[in-house]
């Protein structure tokens, strides 16, 4: 019994880290994570990447205005 809810803590984690990984905008960890799970969790930890140009100009456009 101990294993199969260890089990679902682990299929839980590895959904919501995949997820994670690619919200942050970390895609090819995203896909290469289906088969190495452990970029999942890196992808999660690490911070989100920066803003394009496109999206720090309009948010330096929104702020002066």
């Amino acid at each position: 019994m101990l294993y199969v809810g260890l089990g679902i803590i682990y299929l839980f984690l590895m959904v919501f880290l995949g997820v994670k990984t690619a919200k942050n905008g970390r895609w090819v960890l995203f896909i290469i994570g289906f088969i190495f799970p452990l970029l999942w969790i890196i992808g999660g930890v690490i911070p989100p990447k920066g803003m394009s140009r496109v999206d720090a100009a309009y948010a330096q456009k929104n702020r002066t205005s």
